[in-house]
């Protein structure tokens, strides 16, 4: 099982400078990795402990298109891509990862951290449950405890949100329809007449 630590920063700011204060570790346990491979991977995280994560992203890409079942390198990305912004992509490699070897606890962890920053509660909590599943020492479980601590304090002080779980009604639908309809069909008839 691979150990990853990163402190993922999705991006609520601005300037770069703000983001690259996000630190990063990661520790490859799997001695067959091969060692251009490893280089490459050391190279990245240097390049994200030094606030560049944009950098760090390609070196990330060509050691997942070298070796696409490398999980680690996979959340490496998914964090590198989450600092500069490219959410969608960072779900994407977080997923990955946690499909790939669903027993790492940073992959979850990490993903279930991003939903957080993304205001997606329920599915972070959803992650934080398979993370402390995988946890495996008492700073993991710790780790995670005080992610939902920070999480349940930002809920007490922010506004509801919606979930947007249910699916809309059938008079809703048709309300949005019509609204949407009516002015099109509005516009056709003005043109029409205008035309004729």
């Amino acid at each position: 099982m691979s150990t990853v630590d990163l402190d993922l920063a999705v991006r609520d700011y601005a300037e770069p400078e703000v983001v690259s204060q996000s630190s990063a570790a990661i520790t490859k346990q799997d001695s067959a990795l091969p060692v251009e491979l490893s280089k490459m991977f050391s190279e990245g995280l240097e390049l994200m402990n030094h606030g560049e994560p944009a950098a760090a992203a390609s070196y990330f890409e060509q050691i997942i298109h070298m070796l696409p079942d490398f999980a680690d390198a996979h959340v490496a990305l998914g964090i590198a891509y989450a600092v500069t912004g490219k959410i969608y992509p960072a779900l994407d490699h977080l997923e990955e990862a946690t499909s790939l070897e669903p027993d790492n606890f940073f992959a979850h962890f990490k993903l279930g951290q991003l939903q957080f920053k993304l205001h997606i509660p329920a599915r972070g909590y959803e992650e934080m449950q398979k993370a402390l599943d995988c946890a495996t020492s008492m700073e993991e479980r710790k780790l995670v405890g005080q992610l939902i601590h920070e999480q349940k304090q930002r809920e007490e002080k922010g506004m509801a949100r919606p979930t947007w779980n249910r699916s809309f009604s059938r008079k809703n639908l048709l309300l949005v329809a019509a609204s949407v309809a009516l002015p099109i069909l509005y516009m056709f008839l003005v043109s029409a007449h205008i035309v004729h």
